[in-house]
């Protein structure tokens, strides 16, 4: 198992390298302005607005409420993950300080990120719960943000990419569980 380990720390660390800072010219401020999550309160606003625009009133409560509960719970989860696996992350790796590009850094743990799985969790929430919300055109350009978000993880040093590809399912799958949960709830009571 420790062979297996090492193979996938190495990968990892390889894709790292690779994705790390890359094309940081004059990127640097895009990618450290997208990886904040207190700079998105306006699109989740939005979204908010647009769903009790869209729906009747009481499934519009209760998409927003399911998917506020998941992400509140999930987020829970993903730190308490974080705890148990104890991964550093590369930002705070001595042996990457040579190479590594690093716009932010905190203290906490790496496996796996948050900042990926709440991102595709709310765009999954919303897809798989009502389609309908937004044309094509906007669901590629929220699908666009989830992705961009998470490779902002590695672009400023705080994730490995095997973190936000973790991140990245784990939040689609929570997503659609709780598009699962909104739809059953619906059907019964609404």
């Amino acid at each position: 198992m420790s062979s297996v380990n090492n193979f996938a720390d190495r990968v990892d660390t390889a894709l790292l390298r690779l994705l790390n800072g890359r094309w940081s010219e004059g990127w640097d401020a895009v990618w450290l302005w997208i990886t904040g999550q207190d700079h998105w309160w306006w699109l989740y606003a939005l979204m908010v607005l647009w769903v009790f625009y869209r729906l009747p009133w009481r499934r519009a409560l209760l998409l927003v409420t399911v998917l506020a509960v998941f992400v509140a719970l999930n987020d829970q989860f993903i730190n308490t993950v974080k705890l148990l696996t104890g991964r550093l992350r590369p930002c705070n790796r001595e042996d990457f300080r040579a190479w590594l590009h690093v716009l932010h850094c905190t203290s906490q743990k790496s496996f796996f990120s948050g900042h990926a799985a709440n991102s595709f969790l709310l765009v999954a929430g919303f897809y798989f719960s009502e389609r309908r919300l937004w044309p094509r055109p906007v669901w590629w350009l929220l699908w666009l943000w989830a992705a961009a978000l998470a490779y902002s993880r590695i672009y400023v040093g705080v994730h490995f990419p095997g973190d936000v590809l973790a991140g990245i399912i784990e939040g689609l799958a929570v997503g659609r569980l709780a598009a699962y949960v909104y739809r059953r709830i619906s059907a019964r009571w609404l």
